[in-house]
């Protein structure tokens, strides 16, 4: 049962994900040599509404034709859609059925964790980037004749702004009299946007080299692995796909485009961008393409992972499982049919509505460290992939992961209406309570892989849940998992004849405890598996703004603005200055929740006639927007 209900939580909610710590060391494949193939049939029935797309159309309904670039998704089926037809009305419903590769990911990952695997789809070559506190310098990126990199301190020799007629400069090696004093060589750096008013921002630099950073090393990759990593971060925010925007968006790509073409060039030149270090001689640098931006971190995914990161020679469980590539390449020993449902019964009753525009929902944000990693020992006040805070001083350290990711179970879904924009997806979900079946065959594993896969297939006698399909963190996707039965096939030869058997399996008496599943992940599994664990009077949310008293908006990236608002000197503009209010509690904590933020908004946008708070219906597209503050940069003609 719930153990967090005792209590008036109304001002305070629980973040959709959680993580479940990574052990100290990765397990091995195991050595076991008996050798076990057969089937375990086993049913699946829906604890909240579940939808999986049928990616033949992305634009099933209507809402697609009304909104420009709006994407709209049928259930999966076995029907190949059209699509420049709308499947609206009782007429255009088909039977749902669940692939096989659906459920695999899901029972994959969960081994993972309870074997103390690897984490098999971890895209380890990504490297997290956030947004930084601290202001960068100009500098030059300087190709000499023989390809190599170095980097120049800057200074800006003219700049201009937002309202200047002048804006749309010409491209570097211009000559243009400034002051009174001839430029030459000098490199441009254009911004995409500029404010108003006393506001107004810089809209540009034309930037002359100064003495070189001898200490800094520059590879070609590395310039294009950090610049690309952080203007793409830029491009993927989803408030950028509004037309209003589309000029960011162009300048964006412009220097994108620019820096491919300064990299793949063989003569001399410069690259305009700003530069940052963590202390004076470093080797490393932090490059971007404006004085406020974001740093992305010196480490991979892959390296913060460490043992975790997924296997290249030796294998552990999962992979052995279900199989892996590499020097020594394995297919899978396990293989998942589609699910089909058990009761037969009219199309159209097997969903949940015709259809639903659901909140938009963006991706992984590996710069909110204040949830993604672990607070460092002792002080710290604040914590990055890079580095942590102490005492107003800078500790240079790699950042610890939290773990693996898994999401709450929503014991009552709202199927709040939203409406429907480019950011957003319209779906058509099945309902809960629809029982769905299937087979996991097995071929030459080991009854300790046996019994092991099927605690996980019948983890539902326990209450427990697991999450498949999309918008999880909206409640979609729980699922009750139950064993009806295990068949192994034996061949043997009797009486110089072939003889081929299926014989029925006991089950029942499997545990976690006799699966020898993993001891130090078991508690933190149970709780954040329990179908229960999270009372249905308590929302399960992403971060969001009081606006008034019972009123939230989904303003998440506001939220974080507070949550990195420094007690004694407001918003920080050092790196040492910089603050995290609350982290995200651990999954088996006293109290999991967290509170809103509070704001006195008075904007109309978010309030109505009568002064009273609008109730976004926990469906706004506010919340994929992130800190960025109002600069945003790009540049043009580099070169």
């Amino acid at each position: 049962m719930a153990d967090i209900n005792q209590k008036n939580y109304s001002n305070r909610f629980v973040n959709p994900y959680n993580f479940i710590h990574l052990p100290e060391k990765k397990a091995m494949a195991y050595g076991e040599t008996d050798r076990h193939t057969g089937v375990i049939h086993y049913t699946i029935t829906t604890k909240t509404p579940l939808f999986v797309p049928n990616s033949s159309s992305e634009t099933a309904f209507k809402e697609s034709d009304d909104t420009p670039d709006h994407k709209s998704y049928d259930f999966f089926s076995y029907t190949e859609l059209d699509g420049k037809k709308r499947y609206e009305g009782k007429e255009n419903y088909h039977v749902p059925v669940i692939p096989g590769s659906e459920m695999r990911g899901v029972v994959r990952n969960v081994y993972e964790t309870l074997t103390d695997s690897c984490m098999g789809l971890l895209n380890e070559a990504t490297y997290p980037v956030k947004r930084s506190p601290a202001r960068f310098e100009h500098g030059l990126i300087y190709r000499d004749a023989e390809r190599n990199y170095h980097l120049y301190k800057a200074s800006s020799q003219a700049e201009g702004t937002s309202d200047n007629p002048q804006y749309e400069m010409p491209p570097a090696g211009y000559e243009k009299k400034y002051n009174g004093d001839m430029i030459k060589d000098a490199y441009l750096l254009k911004w995409g946007m500029g404010g108003a008013g006393k506001k107004k921002k810089k809209h540009y630099h034309l930037l002359s080299p100064q003495s070189e950073i001898k200490s800094v090393v520059l590879t070609h990759d590395m310039i294009k692995s950090k610049l690309s990593a952080i203007v793409s971060s830029y491009l993927d925010q989803p408030e950028l796909k509004k037309k209003s925007k589309e000029k960011n968006k162009i300048a964006y790509e412009e220097y994108l485009e620019d820096l491919e073409r300064f990299l793949a060039s063989d003569s001399e030149g410069y690259f305009p961008v700003t530069y940052s270090m963590l202390r004076p001689g470093d080797q490393n640098v932090y490059l971007a393409p404006a004085n406020y931006s974001k740093e992305i971190s010196q480490y991979n995914l892959g390296t913060l992972s460490g043992e975790f990161a997924p296997c290249k020679n030796v294998y552990c469980p999962a992979c052995d499982l279900f199989g892996h590539v590499g020097e020594t390449g394995q297919g899978s020993k396990i293989r998942f049919s589609d699910l089909y449902v058990e009761e037969k019964k009219d199309a159209v009753d097997y969903y949940a509505c015709d259809k639903i525009t659901l909140e938009a929902l963006g991706e992984p944000k590996l710069g909110n460290t204040d949830f993604y990693l672990t607070k460092p020992a002792g002080n710290a006040t604040f914590w990055t992939y890079d580095y942590y805070v102490c005492g107003n001083r800078l500790k240079v350290a790699m950042g610890q992961i939290r773990g693996r990711k898994y999401y709450w179970h929503h014991q009552k879904v709202n199927m709040f209406k939203v409406k429907p924009d480019r950011l957003n997806k319209t779906i058509r979900p099945v309902r809960k309570g629809i029982t769905f079946t299937g087979e996991l065959y097995f071929e030459g594993i080991s009854e300790k892989q046996l019994k092991q896969l099927v605690w996980i297939m019948n983890s539902g006698t326990e209450k427990l849940g697991l999450k498949l399909g999309g918008a999880k963190p909206l409640g979609y996707g729980s699922i009750s998992c139950r064993v009806n039965s295990v068949e192994e096939r034996t061949i043997s030869i009797e009486s110089n004849q072939l003889v081929y058997k299926l014989e029925s399996k006991e089950y029942n008496a499997v545990n976690y405890e006799n699966a020898e599943f993993s001891t130090t992940v078991k508690e933190e599994f149970y709780k954040i598996a329990d179908l229960e664990s999270i009372s249905e009077d308590i929302e399960i949310t992403y971060p969001k703004e009081i606006v008034q008293k019972n009123q939230a908006i989904e303003k998440g990236y506001q939220w974080f603005v507070g949550n990195h608002k420094n007690p004694k000197i407001g918003f920080p503009k050092k790196r040492e200055d910089a603050y995290i209010v609350a982290a995200l509690p651990g999954i088996l904590d006293k109290d999991i929740t967290m509170k809103y933020s509070e704001s006195a908004y008075k904007d109309s946008k978010y309030n109505n006639k009568d002064g009273k708070g609008i109730n976004m219906q926990r469906g706004s597209n506010q919340k994929c927007r992130n800190n960025d503050g109002n600069r945003r940069p790009s540049g043009k003609k580099h070169y």
